[in-house]
């Protein structure tokens, strides 16, 4: 029996940080689904160059420059989606930066900060943004990304690793509080080791400068596709996950990892 596609045909999607890297794949592929998408991002060139991109490709998309870590942009994004289609159904905090690889006490305090403003207000800001529009049209979806950091803390990322846990905590928080609301979800999705712009051109500070020379053997081994997180991404909108919320959906899962780890030791071999 062939598998009936998901269609998102109807549904109004906004995802952050979705100029580049995972958030465009998720865009791109909420769009061919029949999503009408909202495509945002800090640099608002980057974001008026995939609105006509996509919109060549027939995806119905319009743009919005944000800063995600300043709430009243967030709001913004908000505002320019209901002028546009009048409703938000689905919203994906994407918008996430990594900082530089280095012990803690070589991470100047204003990039720390800068880390935390981006990865966990910024996700606090679409969340509490998204979530009273939501509310009042008894329906809505809500994906949070997280990352490394979110089951173990990752070496010379103390301050990423923090941040993405902090947001797993926050979206099962949520979740709890609203979990007699059968209509919202509040979800977690962690994508692996995507190569992206943000992993490939990590910067380093101090002696953790090394283990960036091991890095493309890692993603080798390890490393996933933003193509496959949009996929997930796609399914956590699908019917078949109605009613969830407060789950952690991960595209390595640890099985996964381990059967790589493996397949990577018999290549060396």
């Amino acid at each position: 029996m062939t598998k009936k596609p998901i269609s998102l045909d109807g549904r109004v999607a906004v995802i952050t940080g979705s100029t580049r890297g995972i958030g465009r794949a998720i865009a791109e592929r909420y769009g061919q689904a029949g999503a009408q998408v909202v495509i945002s991002s800090s640099k608002p060139d980057a974001v008026e160059q995939v609105v006509a991109e996509l919109s060549a490709r027939g995806i119905q998309c319009i743009g919005q420059a944000c800063d995600v870590s300043d709430q009243a942009q967030v709001q913004n994004l908000l505002q320019r989606t209901l002028n546009e289609w009048n409703r938000v159904d689905i919203w994906v905090n994407n918008a996430g930066i990594a900082g530089p690889f280095g012990y803690t006490l070589d991470i100047p305090y204003a990039v720390w900060e800068r880390v935390w403003r981006v990865n966990v207000q910024g996700t606090y800001n679409g969340c509490v943004t998204a979530l009273p529009h939501m509310l009042e049209r008894r329906s809505g979806q809500i994906i949070n990304l997280s990352g490394g950091g979110a089951r173990r803390a990752q070496r010379f990322l103390t301050v990423y690793s923090v941040t993405k846990a902090a947001i797993v905590r926050m979206s099962e928080g949520l979740a709890r509080e609203y979990k007699d609301k059968r209509f919202l979800s509040i979800n977690v999705l962690i994508p692996g080791m995507v190569p992206t712009d943000m992993m490939k051109f990590g910067e380093a500070v101090g002696d953790a400068a090394k283990i960036l020379k091991n890095l493309p053997r890692v993603l080798q081994i390890f490393g996933t596709t933003a193509e496959e997180t949009a996929e997930m991404a796609l399914f956590m909108v699908s019917p078949a996950t109605n009613g969830v919320s407060g789950k952690v959906f991960e595209v390595m899962p640890r099985r996964r990892m381990l059967w790589r780890l493996v397949q990577g030791a018999l290549r060396l071999r």
